[in-house]
């Protein structure tokens, strides 16, 4: 039996922002703390790979340098067939998401982390008032949980079994393509396609370019968010549409799909010893934009596990009121509530609307001097 103070299960963005964010408020703390990784680094993950201001702020925060990526100084919204355009130099970056979680891990390592990749978190179970971790390899016992283990969550399921279902769905394909040829990779425009909401989709079919170990590939794929309880929409022919539209021939196309949770002010994210980051506890429905809202979760989490251990309180009663109160909640919040306005059929004629949101969105700018207080 290993005695750690922390155990964080999962070194995706959320994980590794928490265990970071740990490092620079509580390093004694940090010190008596081990990150558990069920697959190795770089290891395969279904992303679209947006990287937007907010993530940057965060990782400038957490002294991380992970500024690779294709840039992308136009998006392309298409509402209703028709496009609005807006433009900033290097707006957001693409990313792949195997090469951007290594290279945080990479980082955490150097930071003289704890972090155990190949190794499987089996079980996990309370005793008394600690919590027992069963990995493949060897068995912990600490005082604190960190949940950074993705949408399908173990952790989650064994504590959280009673919460409803808030799951958004997507699915992509990426296809090697002819860089001087194509239009995304010369111009540095990535799309987001609202016009399949006619058929239900309450979401956008994205075309990004991205370097996928340094070749270039267009990233298609398809968001639904969710948000809203309708029928459920096809995703398969509507992204089928889309990769015909570009004279691709979907049927010879492998597609790959994957869950992504979205945030509810209402859910719990927390049991006693237990505190969900990332897509455990749930990203946001408007764009899906998974990576940003992850690493924000890391500030907030590392200050409650740190006075969790300062009032010796474990129950993190507080901990929904903590989120909600921050800024990671705030704009949580917010696209949330933008999520159920737009996603409504009667809301898809609004082009301008959308498009003042989304400048909004994309070109958040940080107002103030990049510290933790940022975000509590």
């Amino acid at each position: 039996m290993i005695e750690k103070k922390i155990v964080v299960v999962g070194s995706g963005p959320a994980g590794l922002a928490t265990a970071l964010s740990l490092a620079k408020i509580a390093p004694k703390l940090a010190e008596n703390m081990v990150i558990l990784e069920r697959e190795k680094h770089p290891r395969p993950k279904l992303c679209g790979g947006g990287v937007t201001a907010l993530a940057d702020e965060i990782l400038r925060f957490l002294e991380v340098e992970t500024t690779f990526g294709f840039p992308i100084h136009w998006v392309r919204l298409v509402v209703d067939h028709r496009p609005i355009d807006f433009h900033r130099d290097n707006l957001m970056r693409i990313v792949y998401r195997p090469e951007f979680d290594g290279e945080l891990a990479a980082h955490a390592r150097r930071a003289g982390l704890d972090l155990r990749e190949d190794e499987a978190v089996v079980t996990v179970e309370r005793v008394g008032e600690y919590l027992e971790v069963q990995t493949e390899r060897r068995r912990y016992r600490c005082r604190v949980l960190v949940a950074a283990d993705g949408a399908k969550s173990l952790v989650r399921r064994n504590f959280f079994s009673e919460e409803p279902s808030l799951v958004s769905r997507l699915m992509e394909v990426a296809i090697q393509v002819n860089r001087s040829e194509t239009v995304e990779f010369c111009e540095n425009i990535a799309t987001l396609d609202f016009s399949e909401m006619q058929n239900d989709l309450q979401g956008y079919v994205w075309e990004f370019p991205a370097l996928i170990n340094g070749s270039p590939h267009m990233n298609i794929g398809i968001f639904d968010s969710r948000v809203l309880q309708k029928a459920r929409a096809n995703l398969r022919p509507m992204l089928a549409r889309k990769l015909e539209s570009r004279g691709l021939p979907s049927a010879e196309i492998c597609l790959q799909g994957h869950p992504e949770r979205w945030f509810a002010p209402t859910s719990s994210y927390a049991r006693p010893n237990v505190i969900l980051v990332g897509d455990a506890a749930g990203v946001e429905p408007l764009f899906g934009e998974g990576i940003s809202f992850a690493l924000a979760y890391g500030p907030v989490a590392a200050r409650t596990v740190t006075q969790a251990f300062q009032k010796d309180d474990f129950s993190f009663s507080c901990y929904r009121d903590l989120i909600l109160r921050s800024r990671l909640g705030k704009l949580l919040n917010r696209n949330r509530r933008l999520a159920r306005c737009f996603y409504r059929r009667e809301f898809r004629y609004l082009g301008p609307l959308l498009s003042k949101v989304s400048l909004l969105y994309f070109k958040f700018k940080p107002s103030r001097p990049i510290n933790i207080s940022n975000y509590l």
